[in-house]
């Protein structure tokens, strides 16, 4: 049976885009419809938009902004990644702004108590616990070690009393109330003349001497002070004087003593304060007066400045003990200086036993 005409020539025809067929056309070189294109972008079957992304028309929040175009192909405004509903979106945005190391630019806190945002130290400079600063200064009170502010270590001498001390003047100085290891100074006993022991002291006495420049000396129990510091220049020691080269010692009805006879005789003894300050100082005087019928006045001095003050003492057959108040007669941190002891009234003349010279509250 011959085929009908119509099917013959379907059957010629050959395929549309038969790479075979070299003599048709191909569509490959023609300009894409960009109708087509836009089509089938809107129907989700296109990978690439051929169109340029416009700007938006509103300042955008960052990465989550971004997403937002990638995943749809199209620019969205702020309002539009703002008003999603899918909470995940925020989720992203604080992801990514962690991860890069930003900061959040609102008023939230972070861990570790500083305000977010804050690119300074939580410590400030000078505070207990915190670094120091300019020139290892910190703030009243504290002190700089190690880079750190704190409180001072405890330190006998710095003037503040810390437990386990029994005192602490501020200085490392003995004798002067409070010891150098910060314990009290011990308590001496009054002199004679009930002047308190409260500082450095030395004394002559004549109950056993042969004459008036050889008394015995002795000294306060004061450590870094004694024979030595007392010597005035040039000498080892202190040093008693017959002034006028004319009194003597004698037995008294109140044992050995030098007898000064006389407004014309006088007792002096050389010593030096190098390095000595004190708050006053008193001379206690012992003896009695030689007459029988009278009293006897005398004055105490400093030889140099003849600053000093009057004392006086009875005649009955006893040791009496006059203290007198020289203030600050004395010259603090002077090598050469004296004490000077001479009748001046009544009978005139004085028995003199012993002479105690008293610095209260001597530093040195």
């Amino acid at each position: 049976m011959r085929a009908p005409r119509a099917l013959l020539l379907l059957l010629t025809i050959p395929a549309c885009g038969d790479s075979s067929d070299t003599g048709s056309a191909s569509f490959s070189s023609q300009p894409s419809d960009p109708t087509a294109t836009t089509e089938a972008a809107d129907t989700g079957h296109a990978t690439t938009p051929t169109t340029t992304a416009q700007p938006t028309t509103g300042p955008t929040t960052g990465p989550a902004s971004a997403s937002a175009t990638e995943a749809t192909g199209t620019p969205t405004s702020s309002s539009d990644a703002s008003d999603t509903s899918d909470p995940s979106a925020a989720d992203t945005s604080t992801s990514a702004a962690a991860s890069d190391g930003s900061t959040s630019t609102g008023a939230g806190s972070a861990s570790d108590g500083s305000t977010s945002g804050s690119t300074g130290p939580a410590c400030p400079e000078g505070q207990d616990g915190c670094p120091c600063g300019p020139g290892d200064s910190c703030d009243p009170g504290l002190m700089c070690a190690q880079g750190l502010c704190g409180p001072p270590a405890p330190k006998c001498g710095d003037g503040k009393q810390d437990p386990g001390e029994q005192c602490d003047d501020g200085n490392q100085v003995n004798g002067d109330g409070c010891e150098a290891n910060c314990v009290k100074t011990p308590a001496q006993p009054k002199d004679a003349c009930g002047n308190d022991g409260d500082g450095v002291w030395f004394q002559i006495d004549y109950s056993n001497a042969f004459t008036v420049s050889n008394p015995t000396y002795s000294y306060s129990p004061t450590p870094g002070w004694g024979e030595a510091q007392w010597a005035p220049a040039g000498k080892n020691w202190p040093y008693a004087v017959d002034l006028f080269n004319n009194a003597k010692v004698i037995n008294d009805q109140i044992g050995t003593v030098a007898l000064l006879d006389g407004t014309n005789k006088a007792v002096r003894v050389y010593f030096g304060l190098v390095g000595l300050n004190y708050t006053y100082a008193t001379v206690c005087v012992e003896g009695r007066s030689y007459s029988v019928g009278s009293s006897v006045e005398f004055f105490v001095e400093e030889a140099k400045t003849k600053c000093g003050d009057y004392g006086m003492m009875a005649n009955d057959w006893s040791i009496h003990a006059t203290g007198v108040d020289l203030q600050d007669c004395f010259l603090p941190g002077d090598d050469f200086q004296a004490v000077q002891v001479q009748p001046s009234g009544g009978s005139g003349s004085l028995s003199l036993k012993r002479l105690r010279v008293t610095l209260h509250g001597a530093s040195y």
